[in-house]
């Protein structure tokens, strides 16, 4: 199975083409907030391997609003193009271990905590106060985050060779919103 993914949740973004277990291409760029115009560099160098695909996989998130709309569009249009399935998995899943925890910073003094058991979500992507999300932490298992929140955590971003890897779990391609949207209302 020829699958790609994308995956631009956060501040280093991939790209991955796979067959079976076989890497064939695989690229990681830096990816800001709202700026990430590797991204489209990288797709279009990938675009170009690619003879055949059985799947069209993308991260869903949470993570920076703009870089998952940017790139679940993306997948969308090469999906399409292409004539292959388009599918999303929950970027927290984009690590290599079976056992881990994730935290995010979310703003307005709120993180976000999954913990990944088996290479399942054990309990999906909850907001908490800092303290709160920090004694959901097992001892032992490893922490990822995409920022320094926490000593011991290692500050990673989710990998499309690990989404490619649990391909199995995907479901719609649709964003994963943690909050609603923050929308400021004009004055007059």
């Amino acid at each position: 199975m020829t699958i790609l993914t994308i995956e631009c949740s956060s501040a280093i973004g991939s790209i991955a083409l796979t067959r079976d277990s076989e890497v064939l291409h695989e690229y990681s760029f830096e990816n800001p907030r709202g700026r990430g115009t590797a991204f489209f560099e990288y797709l279009e160098k990938t675009n170009r391997h690619i003879n055949s695909l059985d799947l069209v996989l993308v991260g869903t998130g949470p993570g920076s609003y703009n870089s998952l709309r940017a790139s679940i569009a993306a997948a969308w249009g090469l999906a399409r193009a292409r004539s292959a399935p388009l599918q999303g998995i929950c970027s927290l899943l984009g690590y290599e271990p079976q056992e881990y925890h994730v935290l995010g910073d979310a703003r307005a003094n709120q993180w976000f905590h999954a913990h990944i058991l088996d290479g399942r979500l054990a309990s999906p992507p909850a907001l908490l106060t800092p303290d709160e999300a920090k004694s959901r932490l097992t001892p032992d298992v490893p922490v990822f985050t995409t920022s320094p929140l926490v000593e011991h955590a290692h500050c990673a971003s989710p990998q499309s060779i690990h989404l490619a890897r649990r391909a199995t779990q995907a479901g719609p391609a649709e964003p994963i919103y943690l909050k609603p949207p923050h929308i400021t209302k004009p004055a007059c």
